[in-house]
């Protein structure tokens, strides 16, 4: 029997909201080898399943490979503390990209929930959908 309901949802962290999370995160990033030190940049590595951390000036950079997994965990963390909603119960993963990373998120519910509340009376009939499209978000 398939999956009757399935939500997925992504979160997309660009490199510097990347690098800002890391910067909020200093606990949790000394916790997989990073350096108590606020980043100045992150590049993201996708064929190597990666980002680099980036401290220091020109003269004196140092650069730390960070793995997917370990970001993962990193950006849930980051994530939850800062308010945005995750299904708890949901399977996790990280895909980096070549200019950003993305959270992925999908929960799967082989019964449908019921409401918790009971629906409303309908004041008045609602509009139906006349088209779908896709919604191009500002790059």
């Amino acid at each position: 029997m398939g999956v009757a309901v399935v939500d997925r949802r992504e979160i997309e962290l660009d490199t510097t909201a990347v690098r800002r999370a890391l910067e909020w995160s200093p606990r949790a990033a000394q916790a997989f080898g990073l350096p108590p030190l606020v980043p100045t940049g992150v590049r993201c590595k996708p064929a190597d399943g990666c980002i680099e951390v980036v401290y220091g000036t020109l003269t004196a950079t140092r650069v730390f490979a960070l793995r997917a997994e370990a970001l993962g965990a990193l950006l849930i963390s980051y994530c939850n503390r800062a308010g945005m909603p995750m299904p708890r119960h949901a399977d996790k993963g990280i895909r980096v990209e070549r200019k950003h990373v993305v959270l992925v998120l999908t929960l799967r519910l082989n019964d449908p929930p019921q409401p918790e509340a009971p629906e409303g009376p309908i004041s008045r009939a609602p509009e139906a959908v006349l088209a779908w499209s896709w919604i191009e978000s500002p790059s």
